[in-house]
C-alpha cells in the first residue's frame, strides 16, 4: 500500500472548505435582515384584530419585491455553495491558483446581501435591478473560473469525471451570461425581473447541451 499524498502546509481543502461553507451560511441568513420589518403600530395597537391583520397582511403584499429578492438569492447561493462543496470533494489539495479563484468568488458571496436588500427597496429602478443582476451574474462566472482553475492544476482526485466538470464549469459561464444580459436589457426595457424566472430554463438546456458535448 503506498503513502498517502502529502499536502503542502496551507494547502488542504478542507479548512478552505470550512471557511468557505462558514461565508456562505453568514450572507445566507444575512439575507433575511435585508427583509422589510413592519412599523410597531402595524403590529400592535387598539383596532379589532381582524383589521390589524389585515393592515399587516397589506404592508407584506406591499414588500413582496423584497420576499422575491430574498427567494432568488437565497437559492442561488445555496446552489452555487452545493456546487462548491461537491467540486472540493474532488480535489487532492488547493493551488495558489485556486486559492487566488477564491477571492473574487467570496467578495461576490458577502456583497449580495446588499444588492438584494437594494432590489427589495424598489424592483423599477433600472439601477437596482442592474447592480442585483451583476451581482449573481459575477457569483456564477466566479465559480464558473474556479472550476476551471481546479481543471487545470491538476488537483483532482483518481477517477474523477472531468468531461462533468467541463460541462458544469460551461453550464455556470452560460448562466452567469444570461444573468450579465438581463443586467444590460434592465435599461432598454422593463421587466426584466420577469425574464429571471427562465434562469432555470437557461440552466438545464446548457447543462443538457454541454453534457452531450462532453
Amino acid at each position: 500500500m503506498g503513502e498517502p499524498e502529502r499536502v503542502a502546509p496551507g494547502t488542504t481543502h478542507e479548512r478552505v472548505g470550512a471557511f468557505v461553507d462558514a461565508v456562505f451560511a453568514i450572507a445566507m441568513t444575512l439575507l433575511v435582515v435585508e427583509i422589510h420589518r413592519p412599523p410597531a403600530d402595524l403590529v400592535e395597537g387598539d383596532e379589532p384584530r381582524l383589521v390589524m391583520a389585515a393592515r399587516l397582511w397589506g404592508f407584506l403584499g406591499d414588500n413582496w419585491t423584497t420576499w422575491l429578492a430574498f427567494l432568488i438569492a437565497f437559492l442561488i447561493l445555496w446552489g452555487v455553495w452545493r456546487e462548491h462543496h461537491r467540486t472540493l470533494d474532488m480535489v487532492t489539495r488547493v493551488s495558489p491558483r485556486i486559492m487566488a479563484r477564491h477571492v473574487p468568488l467570496l467578495v461576490v458571496v458577502v456583497l449580495l446581501p446588499y444588492a438584494t436588500g437594494l432590489i427589495g427597496e424598489s424592483v423599477s429602478n433600472p439601477l437596482t435591478v442592474c447592480l442585483f443582476a451583476t451581482a449573481v451574474a459575477a457569483l456564477l462566472l466566479a465559480q464558473a473560473a474556479l472550476l476551471r482553475a481546479i481543471l487545470r492544476d491538476d488537483v483532482l482526485r483518481p477517477g474523477t469525471d472531468v468531461a462533468a466538470l467541463r460541462a458544469q464549469a460551461a453550464t455556470l459561464l452560460a448562466a452567469g451570461l444570461f444573468w450579465l444580459l438581463t443586467a444590460g436589457l434592465t435599461w432598454l426595457v422593463e421587466g426584466v425581473p420577469l425574464l429571471w424566472v427562465l434562469a432555470p430554463v437557461v440552466g438545464a438546456v446548457s447543462a443538457r447541451r454541454f453534457a452531450a458535448r462532453a
